[in-house]
């Protein structure tokens, strides 16, 4: 096990931890064609290697991530918690509306996607007309949005979706989404009539690379798990990256959960790259790298890492950029990441940038 050696002015910092296989194996069941078999935790330590639970937190509240790694990977990048506030976020011609329509339980039949409703994006390329995933109560994966079954969707740039259930399967499996009943769609998250919610975070990507746009695929979750969730960023333009909350967001087994983006190089298309890929294809969960994004008590954190299912270069290079930045150096230039397991920047305050060039 990694830990870092950098200390911020508290003195704690986060290491990630690979959960026990039993965990490890429940996840596997259930995601076919080499999904993601290992969960990763975030636990606070301090300089003595002992874990510890920060003064602002209490036990449930500790940092735990599900981010996952394919092929049975184990992320042992150290994650840097980080300070931040509010920043309003350049965007290109990608971006679109926020969540702001309240959604009518049992007035869109389940037939129909529901692509009016604003925030939400129809991910035509997956094949399950419009949806991201669907799954029957047990975390299977289905075709067709019918009874009895949990119906996924897609948001925007910088929004995250509000719907799962609270009663999660037993078997390790993460449920997301709509509950068809009876030929219409119901909410499965009472507390929000909206569907879709911006993140509060600081963070934006902009491509200077000139290969073209740039496909960042962000993991269906809790759901299929499926990488298919777009931020695309044309060449010279910017969007903003959706920030998970994990005191407030989805958890999984009492643990909370952060953001996993599967980033493709550049000239990649949403429809080709954001999807289930193999060995040859270089694409979706075979993509050169992967970005995790969390924040929790106020505090952000972002690394980078290589994909180990892809010992191939990116065809850009990648750099943060903020006036408040630590965690030492974390780049990747010419098909090397600054450090061989992954980095981590930490945002102390205003806004940091992920600039592919």
């Amino acid at each position: 096990m990694k830990f870092s050696t950098l200390l911020l002015s508290s003195s704690i910092v986060p290491a990630v931890l690979a959960v026990p296989n039993d965990i490890s194996r429940q996840h596997q069941d259930q995601h076919p064609r080499d999904k993601r078999d290992v969960v990763v935790v975030t636990e606070y330590i301090n300089q003595d290697g002992n874990v510890v639970i920060p003064p602002a937190t209490s036990a449930t509240q500790q940092q735990v991530a599900t981010a996952t790694l394919p092929g049975g990977a184990k992320d042992t990048t150290t994650l840097s918690p980080t300070a931040t506030s509010t920043s309003s976020q350049s965007s290109d011609s990608n971006s679109g509306s926020t969540g702001t329509d309240s959604f009518e339980d049992g007035k869109i039949k389940c037939s129909d996607f529901i692509g009016s409703v604003s925030g939400v994006l129809d991910l035509t390329w997956i094949g399950l007309g419009g949806w991201s995933s669907i799954q029957d109560s047990n975390g299977q994966s289905a075709t067709s949005c019918e009874d009895g079954m949990y119906c996924s969707y897609a948001c925007d740039v910088g929004q995250v979706k509000t719907q799962w259930p609270s009663n999660q399967p037993a078997n390790g499996a993460s449920l997301g989404g709509l509950l068809c009943k009876d030929g219409y769609l119901y909410r499965t998250n009472k507390d929000n009539d909206n569907l879709c919610e911006s993140t509060d975070g600081n963070v934006s990507v902009v491509n200077n690379n000139s290969n073209g746009e740039i496909a960042l695929c962000r993991t269906d979750y809790p759901g299929s798990e499926n990488m298919n969730i777009p931020t695309v960023v044309s060449k010279g333009g910017s969007q903003p990256l959706a920030v998970v909350n994990q005191d407030t967001y989805y958890q999984w087994g009492g643990k909370s959960t952060s953001a996993q983006y599967y980033v493709n190089n550049a000239g990649v298309s949403k429809e080709n790259g954001c999807i289930w890929g193999d060995a040859s294809s270089g694409v979706g969960n075979w993509a050169p790298l992967v970005i995790g994004a969390g924040q929790s008590n106020g505090e952000t954190y972002l690394s980078l890492i290589p994909n180990p299912n892809n010992g191939d270069s990116a065809n850009f290079n990648v750099k943060f950029k903020g006036d408040n930045l630590s965690g030492g150096d974390c780049s990747y230039e010419n098909g090397h990441i600054s450090s061989a397991d992954g980095c981590t920047v930490s945002v102390i305050s205003g806004s940091v940038e992920i600039i592919f060039y």
